[in-house]
């Protein structure tokens, strides 16, 4: 049940980042709030791996 978890977690936070990552590119985010959303999907993800392996 963790690995499903955190395969789902990463899937959401890579679509995620895909998404803002697309807003970007169009000029519609600027880029210090792609490098913030980065940062925190890096984490999560992170910590979700964490807790895979735990």
């Amino acid at each position: 049940m963790k690995i499903a978890a955190a395969i789902f977690i990463v899937f959401i936070i890579s679509a995620g980042l895909y998404n803002s990552y697309k807003k970007y590119r169009n000029g519609l985010l600027p880029a210090n709030f792609l490098a913030f959303h980065g940062l925190i999907g890096s984490l999560v993800v992170l910590g979700a791996f964490f807790l895979l392996f735990e």
